[in-house]
Parts: structure tokens; C-alpha cells; sequence
């Protein structure tokens, strides 16, 4: 079934099509949660939220814009939601507690380090670009931030990526 025809029966309330949403992008946005959150726990808080938020507001979901971007956008505003109480509790965003995601490869772990270590809107653009592949148009609505502004931080991103990664001695190709 087409994504239109699950988002229209969503807003008729059936809880089947809400059930293939989520399952269609249940992992690209924990991926994209625990990108932007660092712990797990908190990712996968994130996503449930957001699809709390999305069940409570399809109906305001407009045809013919691109549903990914309407609901990378609800994650992001959960995800942020969840930044705020961590720096009201004085918690260190950056802190990770559980690294049992990363996979054993050094190199690979270098990489998801360094993109931690972007400042957070740089950090969610270069997500969004270069790990879930939306376009940079995409990224400005999702982020409501104008096309410059993307391409200047997407840019700016890669250099403070290749820098930090050439710091930690790791090869990077242009």
C-alpha cells in the first residue's frame, strides 16, 4: 500500500495504517534520535514521543508535502524537548552512558565521535544530510531554516569533521 493511502486511513483512525508507519520508520528515526541524543534510552524515548505527537496531530499533516519531512520534524522537536530537561537537570549533553551501540570497529567509532562532538544544529544537519540522505531542501524544512543556512552549516560540518578527524589521526578523503 502506498504511503498516502496509510496516512489517509490514519487520519480515519485505523490503528493497522498507524502500525505500518511505524514500522516503516520506526529505525530511521531511532537511528537519527540516538545520533542526536547520544543515549539510548533517551532515543528511543524520543521516537515514542513522536509518534504520540503524530497520532494527536495527522490530521494537521498536509497533502502533498513530503511525510518524512513532517515527521523527522516532530522527532527533532521531541529530541529537543529532551536537550531542554537534560541542561534544566544539569545534565552534560555530550555525556554517553551506554556505548553498546557502537560497533567494535575503531575507525567507525572514531567517526560517530567526532560527529558527537559537532555542535548540536551542525550535528542535526549532518544527520539528516549525510546518515538519513534528505536533501538539503528537506533538512530547511524540517529544521525551518533557509536553504543557505543548511548548505553553510552541511559545509561547515564536513570541514570540523575532517579536521577532527585528521586530529585523531585518521586518513580523510575529501
Amino acid at each position: 500500500m502506498d504511503e498516502e493511502s496509510i496516512i489517509r486511513r490514519c487520519q480515519e483512525g485505523d490503528l493497522m495504517a498507524y502500525r505500518a508507519i511505524y514500522e516503516r520508520y520506526e529505525q530511521p528515526l531511532l537511528r537519527t534520535a540516538l545520533r542526536v541524543l547520544s543515549q539510548k534510552q533517551d532515543a528511543e524515548d524520543a521516537v515514542q514521543e513522536a509518534f504520540l505527537k503524530l497520532h494527536r496531530s495527522i490530521n494537521n499533516y498536509k497533502r502533498g508535502s513530503k511525510f518524512s519531512t513532517y515527521l523527522f520534524r516532530i522527532l527533532l522537536n521531541s529530541c529537543f524537548d529532551i536537550l531542554r530537561k537534560r541542561n534544566r537537570a544539569g545534565f552534560n549533553t555530550r555525556e554517553i552512558e551506554d556505548l553498546s551501540y557502537y560497533p567494535g570497529h575503531e575507525s567507525y567509532f572514531n567517526i560517530e565521535r567526532a560527529i558527537e562532538a559537532l555542535p548540536q544544529q551542525m550535528r542535526i544537519c549532518f544527520i539528516l544530510f549525510a546518515v538519513e540522505e534528505f536533501g538539503q531542501e528537506e533538512i530547511a524544512q524540517i529544521l525551518n531554516k533557509s536553504l543557505g543556512t543548511v548548505k553553510a552549516t552541511v559545509h561547515r560540518a564536513k570541514a570540523r569533521l575532517r579536521s577532527l578527524l585528521s586530529d585523531s589521526g585518521m586518513e580523510v578523503k575529501a
